[in-house]
């Protein structure tokens, strides 16, 4: 019989095999597990050892067959990643690990839980709606393609600046909506801060708006960004639309704006500068149940 567990800071090579072992094979075009990556996704998205499960069995009931890992921040929690081995799929394991985890929930909170999935994903939208949970919006990746760069004039220079996350943060300028990505929450901005590069407009009494981005890396990769906004909504569209053709122009590289919800941009910025849509995410909620 299985055996299940939440875990602790010293699981965290069990939980890289685990996710090796148990989700990787379902995703095999993401980057391979590490105990490095995975001490980085606890600083920057909120990845809490004690919100993470782990299923074990197989031979001496020692080896992985299902992980879960989870975040947590003060509002809710987000169910980052659920896997079980191939050989064990279609057992309940994945049921039960998001079961007891909302048990647990209940009890110590917070009460919300979300989980962004792949839109169309049958397997992952089943599982979910078996547990509880309920579609609550929906995400889309956008992407200014290299032949879009050309009608991306340069922007002039002297105005905009490069700026960190920390500074955009100290100048009141890091503004981000609700009900956005986890990737593109506040906290995951500032957590990443140190690897982020940024653009700014300067007024003379504040940041008239901002751009805070990836930067580039080698090859031709496009550009992820991450947020953007400005002080004045009546301006907001015309001074993010400046911001992100000064990026392309400068980089000459295609712009993607991963994850992006409806609205997260003013207007229909993304098509109007000619963004293409691409994968699209969906967003599931449920609330903390007691058993």
């Amino acid at each position: 019989m299985p055996s299940y567990r939440f875990c602790r800071p010293d699981d965290l090579p069990l939980l890289v095999r685990a996710l090796a072992d148990c989700w990787r094979p379902h995703f095999p075009d993401e980057p391979a597990p590490t105990v490095e990556r995975f001490r980085r996704e606890m600083k920057e998205l909120d990845v809490w050892p004690s919100s993470c499960m782990i299923a074990l069995g197989g031979a001496g009931g020692r080896e992985p067959i299902a992980v879960l890992i989870g975040t947590r921040r003060p509002a809710e929690v987000l169910v980052l990643r659920v896997g079980v081995r191939p050989d064990h799929l279609r057992q309940g394991h994945a049921s039960h690990l998001l079961t007891s985890l909302s048990q647990k929930l209940a009890v110590l909170g917070p009460e919300r839980l979300i989980a962004e999935a792949p839109r169309g994903m049958a397997a992952a939208a089943a599982l979910l709606t078996a547990v509880g949970y309920q579609p609550e919006a929906v995400y889309a990746d956008w992407t200014l393609a290299g032949d879009a760069l050309a009608a991306a004039a340069p922007a002039p220079g002297a105005m905009i600046a490069p700026a960190t996350v920390a500074e955009l943060a100290a100048a009141g300028a890091l503004a981000v909506p609700a009900g956005v990505a986890w990737e593109r929450q506040r906290p995951t901005l500032l957590q990443r801060g140190e690897r982020l590069a940024g653009l700014a407009i300067a007024g003379p009494e504040r940041v008239e708006a901002w751009l805070v981005h990836e930067p580039p890396g080698p090859g031709d990769a496009p550009i992820d960004v991450w947020a953007a906004g400005a002080a004045d909504p009546a301006r907001s569209e015309p001074l993010v639309a400046l911001l992100l053709r000064t990026l392309a122009a400068r980089t000459g590289r295609p712009l993607r704006l991963p994850k992006l919800a409806a609205g997260e941009l003013p207007g229909d910025l993304p098509a109007a500068l000619g963004f293409a849509p691409g994968a699209e995410y969906t967003r599931w909620a449920a609330r903390a149940r007691p058993l």
